[in-house]
């Protein structure tokens, strides 16, 4: 008798007589198999050899300074990667008790393009941002007082503006704001370079599905034979972590080829980035403009001019007078200079533990 079929007669008394049955035969008691002999059954091959347990094909293991097990493999993006039970064979026992990953290799990261170079704007002046016009005198903002701003457009260049008018009842005195020394800035560009590198999210998603004591020959495994889903494939994985490793070729290979070489690493990582940009002056600006108001609106009936620098000044209008335009020219012109610093590769980038895989072509 099989052992299928004292399996099916066992199942089918302890059914029915429950522990009856079990305590007069008892595992073992028959065709001299216990328990567990009992859950497998014989396969046999279509050219009608015994097969052993395995429900798919026993392939030959001896793959020389390989792992002595096939695995399935998948490749592909970290973020997509799946886990080995979207692949492996069945709910059985045996398959419930290996690790959804059996293990992860990762691909050599690029190498890292390094940094683009810092880059600053340069340093300028820039004319007054316009009046703060007071009814009262000595820019007097304080209860009581209209306060009317007088502002040229963003950008101004000193050329004669109109921003609109204020009466002699409205127009005591004006301040105007300071001329300003504009710093230099980084340029908004991809630096500092960052993020992931090409190949540094590539990883092998190995799961091993082979098992030798379902084939009758000891250096065989049982590999399933169904098709596999798309983006997994049957591989080997070098026992040893070296660069001479190649595929086996040998003419005494049965069946297909593991012909595809792939190469990963158990541990591969780059952590270096570029150093934030910065810019720093190396020459002080210095500027000071004169600015002139008007009673018309063509910067012909002249009001008053003043010197402005850094802090700005106020200015008292001659009584009477309104205000109809403004104008600006420089009398120091001298923007400073400045460096940028940064831009510089930092980090460390670790390779180690280097394995390859020989992988059946795809679809195999």
């Amino acid at each position: 008798m099989s052992r299928c079929g004292a399996g099916r007669i066992l199942a089918a008394l302890v059914g029915l007589s429950g522990a009856v049955v079990a305590t007069a035969s008892g595992c073992g008691a028959v065709d001299g198999y216990d328990c567990a002999e009992l859950l497998a059954c014989d396969f046999i091959t279509e050219d009608g050899t015994n097969n052993g347990a395995c429900d798919g094909i026993c392939v030959d293991a001896t793959f020389g300074s390989f792992e002595q097990t096939p695995f399935l493999v998948w490749m592909g993006h970290a973020d997509l990667a799946p886990g080995c039970g979207e692949v492996l064979r069945g709910e059985e026992s045996d398959d419930a008790a290996r690790p959804s990953t059996f293990e992860l290799l990762h691909a050599e990261p690029a190498p890292h393009p390094g940094c683009d170079p810092c880059v600053c704007t340069q340093p300028a002046c820039a004319f007054p941002a316009g009046l703060s016009v007071t009814s009262g005198y000595m820019c007097d903002e304080g209860p009581g007082e209209t306060v009317t701003p007088f502002e040229p457009p963003a950008g101004w260049d000193g050329a004669c503006v109109a921003p609109g008018t204020v009466p002699a009842a409205t127009f005591g005195s004006f301040a105007i704001a300071p001329v300003t020394k504009r710093a230099c800035e980084v340029v908004a560009a991809p630096v500092p370079r960052d993020g992931a590198l090409p190949g540094s999210t590539e990883i092998a998603v190995v799961c091993e599905d082979a098992d030798s004591s379902r084939c009758p020959q000891t250096d065989h495994r049982c590999v399933a034979e169904e098709r596999l889903p798309a983006g997994w494939r049957r591989c080997i994985l070098s026992e040893i972590e070296a660069d001479y490793i190649e595929c086996p070729n040998g003419e005494d290979i049965e069946g297909p080829r593991h012909s595809e070489k792939f190469t990963f690493w158990v541990v591969a990582k780059d952590e270096r980035k570029c150093t934030e940009c910065s810019c720093h002056e190396t020459a002080p600006s210095v500027c000071e403009a004169i600015v002139s108001t008007f009673e018309d609106t063509a910067c012909g009936e002249l009001v008053a001019s003043a010197t402005v620098r850094e802090n700005g000044v106020c200015h008292d209008a001659e009584p009477g007078s309104t205000l109809g335009s403004m104008s600006a020219a420089w009398r120091v012109d001298a923007p400073g200079s400045c460096a940028p610093s940064g831009g510089e590769l930092t980090g460390e980038r670790q390779v180690e533990g280097r394995r390859t895989l020989c992988c059946l072509p795809e679809g195999t």
